[in-house]
């Protein structure tokens, strides 16, 4: 009987959870300008399935479907911090620094990139064969620094 009863008080705080950590659905309008304008400028043509707002760590932020399939998040000022391309086809090329571009096209040739997120320190990007490749702006290999002790001093 006890273990019934914690299995029901678990699924009850896990819906609970998923309830409350939602995105709120908005409209488009709602949308900062700033993403607004990216969606109209790299997503011609296409309309918003769904748009929600959730409220992150470092404020608000902005995740939208398109009807073609392609995903992109928004930051709060409305920059995008990661693009999703629609199945079969390529993020915009407009997006993807140059340097990034060329590195792709020389060392992977023939794939195209379907999937970018922006990262401290440069970009995640995933090609069309499933390679995900970690980069600076200038195409350099990077690994992302986290917060906290580094080295073996304790700290303080």
């Amino acid at each position: 009987m006890k273990r019934i009863i914690t299995l029901m008080l678990v699924a009850a705080t896990a819906s609970l959870s998923a309830h409350v950590f939602a995105g709120t659905p908005i409209k488009q309008s709602e949308l900062p300008k700033d993403a607004q304008t990216f969606l109209s400028k790299h997503f011609p043509g296409d309309n918003v399935k769904k748009a929600e707002k959730e409220q992150g760590r470092r404020g608000a932020e902005y995740d939208v479907d398109l009807v073609s399939g392609a995903e992109v998040d928004f930051r709060d000022n409305g920059d995008w911090k990661e693009v999703k391309a629609p199945k079969g086809k390529a993020v915009p090329s407009a997006i993807v620094p140059t340097a990034i571009a060329k590195y792709v096209a020389t060392n992977h040739a023939g794939q195209t990139i379907v999937e970018i997120s922006r990262k401290r320190g440069g970009y995640e990007i995933e090609l069309s064969n499933g390679t995900e490749l970690k980069l600076t702006e200038d195409a350099k290999p990077f690994t992302e620094q986290r917060g906290g002790q580094r080295g073996n001093r304790p700290r303080r």
